[in-house]
């Protein structure tokens, strides 16, 4: 049960992220078009995006399926699966023409620099931490190897 609670928590937590990346994403966007307000049928349409990208990234980076890869095979796999999800998307929404190379090309590149930008982000990050909580470990280690 302790498990299914984390899990649970994690999603959530993860959904949140994404589904709050998306709406200011789009946001920026519209404005960027001269639009000033966003559709409640958009914010549908995130949310339904959203899950699926979840889904997608819970079972390539969860702790269920795919564990014995590394995790550069794993943003390999789940670049390309979360790139077509969301053409995919965009395409039934109406929200671009999949038709024009130029349209393709634009999306492909603000998609690339954002999925790098995302893993830069998030790799600096947990670099970090871990090599805080690495030093951290070796103060507690040397602490109490002292007061023995």
């Amino acid at each position: 049960m302790k498990k299914a609670m984390e899990v649970i928590v994690q999603v959530k937590f993860v959904w949140g992220l994404f589904f709050a990346a998306s709406v200011i994403i789009y946001t920026i966007i519209n404005m960027l078009l001269g639009n000033t307000s966003i559709e409640l049928i958009a914010v549908w349409q995130l949310l339904l995006l959203t899950i699926v990208i979840v889904f997608i990234h819970y079972l390539i980076f969860g702790e269920f399926i795919l564990t014995d890869l590394s995790i550069k095979k794993k943003i390999f796999i789940h670049f390309p699966l979360c790139y077509l999800t969301i053409l995919v998307f965009i395409n039934l929404y109406g929200w671009i023409n999949i038709t024009s190379f130029n349209t393709i090309l634009t999306f492909s590149g603000i998609y690339l620099f954002f999925y790098l930008s995302i893993v830069n982000s998030l790799y600096l990050y947990y670099k970090i931490t871990g090599e805080e909580l690495n030093a951290k470990l070796a103060i507690y280690k040397q602490n109490k190897k002292s007061s023995k």
